[in-house]
């Protein structure tokens, strides 16, 4: 009887326990970094959602869970070497208070190397330096990697911490013996399926005998992968075999290369957008590509779309390149005007000289109704077959949320009677993007010099203003306009762009922009006054790309601009 009445009232106790709407921790402080509100959220278990996840409530906090919290903490505070940190437990009203008291830290007493003492930079710690355990398995992490990647993947290598706690001390020793230089041997392909050898091959990125490096097998595995027709990799260097060559096997298995896929967003230059597309990456064999789709929007219309890409295409004397067909029908709404389009762009692509070559043939057949009343920009249907030529580098770490690297493209188009073209016309568009890591923050900016030589109908001209032009203005609203307000684009087009990024923790950012850019009538011509604006915004990384949302605000004209999107303007 007097089990179950105990049992009872701890039930009705946990049944009643005290619940609090929010926490606070008292005695550190620290904002985005390892002692900061939301780092420790993370360590109890109670993080906020992001704000996007406005379906997920926000976490509240019980007393019954109070001893995990104190557990979890005691545990990262170890880790960072607060092994005698003490936690005391308040509450107030509807708040959960939690006193950090971190006292000393614990510290590196003595640091001995045995071996390769070329490693001592990858060690973070230096005698008197507070001890991490995380730090720590890093640096063995980066010793291993080092030697993997220097051709000493039989290596012997041993990192011990001696911690005594009485003494409150660390003593850390490191024994390395780099075993013997080794090279690539042979690599054997399996399961391959219905791509020929020769393809397969070129995924790999070293050749036999040269030194091994465990680099060059990961990016290998990646050039597989991103085949996007293999539901099963391997890339697998045989380090026990009793020689310094060392062979490599490669097994594959093909899944299904056809799919479906369809998505819906929102961007403040096209609205609500939606997509629906079919796509089969091994189109008879050898990697082919074939998609088909349609795409819509809310404010700009919508797009049937078709797409053929082979990448290995063997033509005389230039050998291997790729070729790509995007055929397409649509019909699109603008301020300056409305376009019916039927569209064909055929490319062939190779690198060479370390950049990328494009080279085709544009035809198109667009219905064009102006809403500008200006009598030069009268309604009409043309036809157009241009060539075209690009040609880039991009050395970014990333395309959509680059933090490092640079880009530069040059476009070329060339439309003239003598191809069939209703116009003639030589456009040309240069791109260049830097981004640098300044380690507090992250700068960046983007040029944008176009140039058309002869007067050409309203599809055909430069534009600027929106989300990732000049952000002070809304989607094609900037440059010169008829008497009632509708943009008329422009023949030379100069755009500038400059932001810097603020990190405050891993996800979220904040962002302070300047732009200027300016739109002339004239062909060819950059002596013209340029419009700045400048804003601030916000990054919150999301695994699709950071979200993106910015206010703009014109220098020399009144009024603002928000701005929604996924992906970084650079």
């Amino acid at each position: 009887m007097k089990k179950i009445l105990f049992l009872s009232l701890f039930f009705i106790s946990f049944l009643f326990a005290k619940v609090y709407e929010n926490i606070e921790f008292k005695g550190v402080k620290g904002f985005g970094g390892e002692l900061s509100r939301d780092t420790l959220l993370k360590v109890i278990g109670k993080e906020y959602p992001p704000f996007y996840a406005f379906w997920r409530d926000d976490p509240v906090f019980r007393d019954s869970e109070i001893d995990d919290y104190l557990k979890r903490l005691k545990k990262y505070f170890a880790s960072i070497g607060y092994y005698k940190a003490d936690f005391k437990v308040e509450r107030k009203k509807n708040t959960l208070i939690i006193v950090i008291n971190k006292n000393e830290p614990i510290r590196v007493k003595s640091l001995n190397i045995d071996g390769n003492r070329s490693i001592r930079n990858l060690i973070p710690f230096k005698v008197g330096d507070i001890f991490r355990t995380d730090l720590f398995k890093q640096s063995k992490d980066s010793i291993e990697r080092f030697l993997l990647t220097h051709s000493y993947p039989k290596y012997d290598f041993k990192a011990k911490a001696y911690v005594d706690l009485d003494l409150y001390r660390v003593d850390l020793n490191y024994t390395i013996k780099n075993g013997p230089f080794c090279y690539f041997g042979h690599t054997e392909i399996n399961g391959g399926g219905d791509v020929d050898e020769k393809i397969l091959r070129e995924q790999i990125v070293y050749k036999e005998k040269d030194p091994f490096n465990i680099e060059k097998v990961e990016e290998t595995y990646d050039n597989f992968y991103n085949l996007a027709v293999y539901d099963y990799i391997l890339v697998e260097p045989n380090l026990e075999i009793n020689s310094t060559t060392i062979p490599v096997k490669v097994d594959l298995k093909m899944g299904d290369t056809r799919f479906l896929k369809a998505g819906i967003g929102y961007g403040t230059n096209d609205g609500l957008r939606g997509e629906i597309s079919w796509k089969d990456n091994d189109f008879f064999g050898n990697l082919k590509q074939f998609e088909t789709g349609l795409k819509a929007s809310s404010s700009l219309g919508y797009e049937y779309f078709a797409r053929y890409y082979d990448r290995w295409v063997e033509l005389p004397i230039i050998n291997r390149v790729t070729f790509e067909d995007r055929f397409s029908l649509s019909y699109k709404k603008y301020k300056s005007y409305n376009e019916r389009k039927a569209q064909n762009r055929a490319t062939l692509g190779k690198k060479l000289w370390g950049l990328e070559h494009y080279f085709g043939l544009l035809t198109e057949f667009s219905k064009l109704h102006s809403k500008t009343k200006t009598r030069s920009y009268e309604d009409g249907n043309y036809f157009l077959n241009s060539l075209f030529y690009r040609v880039v580098i991009d050395r970014r770490n990333s395309i959509f949320d680059a933090t490092e690297g640079y880009y530069l493209s040059l476009y070329l188009e060339k439309s003239m009677p003598a191809l069939g073209s209703d116009l003639s016309y030589l456009k040309t568009l240069i791109d260049a993007r830097y981004i640098h890591d300044f380690k507090k923050f992250i700068g960046a900016v983007k040029v944008r010099v176009g140039s058309l030589n002869e007067d050409v109908p309203l599809f055909k001209r430069f534009y600027t203003g929106g989300s990732f032009t000049n952000r002070g203005y809304a989607y094609r609203d900037f440059g010169p306009k008829d008497s009632e307000g509708v943009p008329l684009g422009g023949l030379s087009l100069i755009d500038i762009l400059s932001e810097v990024r603020y990190p405050l923790n891993p996800k979220f950012s904040v962002v302070a922009f300047y732009d200027t850019s300016m739109l002339c009538l004239k062909p060819n011509s950059f002596r013209h006054a340029f419009y700045g604006s400048w804003g601030f915004g916000m990054r919150y990384k999301t695994p699709i790309g950071p979200i993106r949302v910015d206010i703009g605000f014109p220098v020399r004209d009144s009024g603002w601009e928000f701005h929604i999107n996924i992906g970084q303007v650079f």
